[in-house]
C-alpha cells in the first residue's frame, strides 16, 4: 500500500476516534473516576510509544543530538501554542472545560456567544492536541511501519478528550448535531496532518524524517505533561501511577 492510502486509511481512524467520543457524549454520561482512569491509562500510552518508537527510531535516522534539539523544539513550540491558547484565565477555562466534563464534573451553563467561544476554545485545544500526534503517526507511516502503541495512544485519548469536548457543548445549549458536526470537522483536520506526516516527508533524507519524528515527539509529551496526567491527577490521583504504568506496559507490549 502506498504512504499516502496507508497514511489516509490511519487518519480516517484518527478521526472516527474524535467522531466516537462525540456519540457517547451525546448518549452518556461516564463516571469521573472512570473517564480519570482512561485519561491516565492513555496516557502512558502515549509516553511508551514516545519513549519505545519515536525517540529510538529518531535517533536512529536523525543521530543523538538532532533528535536532542527536535525534542526541545517540539516541547517548546506546543508550550508556547498552549500559552498562546490560554493568554487569559477565561480561556483556560473554556480550554480545560472538555477535560472537566470528562471528569463529570457540572459545567455551568452558558449561551449565545458564550457558548460559540467556549466551542471554539475546545476546538483549538483539540487541534493543538491532535495535530502534532497524527503527524507523529504519519511519520511512522512514512518511516515504512505504523507505530501500534502510538496509534492505541491515540485512539483512547481522542475517545476521552473528545467527549469531554462534546459534554460542555451539548449542556451549554447547543444541539448534539452541532457537538457531533464540531467534533468531525476536527477530525478531518487531523485525519489531513496524519496523511501530511506521512506523504510530504516521505522521501526526504533520514535526517529530516528522524528530525520531525523527534519534534513530533517533544509536542506529544508536551501534550501529556500539560493536558493529560495533570488532569487525571486531579480526579483519581491515587490511582494515576498505576493506570499510567499499565498504560505504558500496553504500549511496551505494542511495540
Amino acid at each position: 500500500m502506498s504512504n499516502l492510502g496507508a497514511s489516509l486509511g490511519w487518519g480516517i481512524v484518527i478521526g472516527a476516534s474524535l467522531l466516537l467520543g462525540a456519540v457517547v457524549a451525546a448518549a452518556i454520561k461516564l463516571p469521573s473516576r472512570v473517564a480519570a482512569i482512561i485519561t491516565a491509562f492513555g496516557g502512558g500510552i502515549l509516553l511508551a510509544a514516545i519513549a519505545l518508537e519515536l525517540v529510538p527510531e529518531a535517533d536512529e535516522m536523525a543521530g543523538v543530538w538532532l533528535t536532542a534539539l527536535g525534542l526541545l523544539v517540539g516541547t517548546l513550540a506546543y508550550v508556547g501554542a498552549d500559552a498562546w491558547l490560554t493568554r487569559d484565565k477565561s480561556a483556560e477555562t473554556m480550554r480545560r472545560s472538555g477535560h472537566a466534563a470528562a471528569a463529570g464534573q457540572p459545567m455551568t451553563m452558558h449561551s449565545g456567544d458564550a457558548d460559540a467561544a467556549r466551542g471554539e476554545s475546545i476546538a483549538a485545544g483539540l487541534f493543538v492536541d491532535g495535530v502534532p500526534e497524527s503527524i507523529a503517526l504519519g511519520l511512522t507511516v512514512a518511516e515504512g511501519a505504523i507505530g501500534f502503541a502510538l496509534l492505541v495512544g491515540i485512539l483512547v485519548g481522542n475517545v476521552v478528550e473528545a467527549y469531554g469536548a462534546a459534554q460542555p457543548i451539548i449542556t451549554g445549549g447547543r444541539s448534539k448535531r452541532f457537538a457531533i458536526g464540531l467534533l468531525g470537522g476536527i477530525g478531518i483536520a487531523l485525519a489531513a496532518a496524519t496523511v501530511l506526516g506521512g506523504t510530504v516527508l516521505a522521501d526526504a533524507s533520514p535526517a529530516l524524517i528522524g528530525s520531525a519524528q523527534a519534534i513530533a515527539a517533544g509536542a506529544v509529551l508536551a501534550v501529556v505533561s500539560i493536558s493529560i496526567i495533570p488532569h487525571a491527577f486531579s480526579q483519581v490521583s491515587s490511582l494515576v501511577a498505576s493506570a499510567s504504568v499499565l498504560g505504558f506496559i500496553s504500549g511496551y507490549l505494542l511495540t
